[in-house]
């Protein structure tokens, strides 16, 4: 298991949208993700679950863990970790 702490960075929060993103980038990938709002309820959720994503609460400046367990798990933590410090869809200003 690999696991990364990144801040999230997208201006609105965690939306349908940065959801979809999210699953996209990690769509072709065999690895079991989640991701953990480390400054919120800290529930493990399922990467792969739009709605769980969508009702976990992460605010801009929060910061979340992922982690990933198998065969291509570091590509799945390098494309989840990059676009949440990226902002996803709307990136935040400086935090």
């Amino acid at each position: 298991m690999t696991s990364r702490d990144v801040v999230f960075r997208d201006r609105y929060g965690l939306h349908p949208r940065a959801a979809r993103r999210i699953g996209e980038a990690i769509g072709d990938l065999t690895a079991d993700v989640s991701i953990t709002n480390l400054d919120g309820s800290a529930s493990q959720l399922d990467a792969r679950s739009m709605l769980a994503l969508i009702g976990s609460g992460i605010r801009t400046g929060d910061r979340v863990r992922i982690a990933a367990e198998g065969a291509d798990e570091a590509a799945a933590i390098e494309a989840i970790g990059d676009l949440l410090e990226a902002g996803v869809c709307h990136p935040a200003p400086s935090l």
